[in-house]
């Protein structure tokens, strides 16, 4: 086997230190939910409530992971109806969650903050078959900062693009519906704007969401 590179070592450390951040804020995920249905558990054990299996099936309730999904046929994104509506959180500046609002223009915007302090880092902009990443002003991303390309756009953005290649090659979708993605930049190659098509799935969008938010938090800490 050859020796892995100095460079592959480094890589391999940076994705080391993201995935444990992940399992850090799902285990934090999951201690707020516990904590949130016994609290619920308490509340129905004092009052004279019906259990929620007694209930109708219309009754649902929703992850947080569903802030982003157009709100019509959720488990198909890729559907072209009009009249898209979304689901909505308020918008909290204080919370350490990654929050949704609408604008104007009836895209939903979701604010990707740095996990440690919620600093704004960039805004999402979301359609059903695209999504736009835009930093915000004063936040400085150059493409070549690592761990941009490395590891945002060959590992993640690349990786999903090359299981949509094998899915297009079985048949299972369409070489219209393949993952694409440009990176607009100035002169000076600093990212103006990040495009990504056919996310396809919720998943893939939070993917996007939490692997963006921590490059760019990496890539601060680089430039200083």
């Amino acid at each position: 086997m050859d020796a892995y590179s100095d460079e592959d070592i480094r890589q391999a450390a940076e994705i080391r230190e993201w995935l444990v951040k992940q399992l850090a804020d799902k285990q934090e995920e999951i201690e707020r939910l516990r904590s949130t249905l016994l609290l619920i558990d308490s509340l129905l054990k004092q009052g004279s409530f019906k259990a929620a299996s007694n209930f109708g099936s219309s009754t649902t309730l929703r992850a947080s992971t569903e802030d982003v999904v157009p709100a019509q046929k959720k488990t198909n994104l890729q559907s072209k109806d009009e009249g898209i509506t979304y689901e909505v959180k308020a918008n909290n500046t204080e919370s350490k969650e990654q929050k949704t609002v609408v604008n104007a223009g009836s895209k939903a915007i979701k604010p990707l903050i740095r996990f440690k302090d919620s600093m704004l880092l960039a805004n999402a902009e979301i359609d059903p078959d695209s999504v736009e990443i835009i930093p915000v002003k004063g936040i400085i991303l150059n493409v070549d900062t690592p761990p941009f390309k490395s590891f945002f756009l060959n590992r993640i953005l690349d990786g999903m693009k090359k299981k949509d290649e094998e899915a297009v090659n079985h048949g299972r979708i369409k070489e219209s519906e393949l993952l694409h993605y440009s990176i607009e930049e100035d002169s000076d190659g600093l990212i103006k704007r990040i495009k990504i098509n056919n996310y396809r799935e919720k998943e893939r969008l939070n993917e996007i969401f939490n692997t963006s938010s921590w490059v760019f938090t990496r890539m601060i800490e680089k430039s200083g």
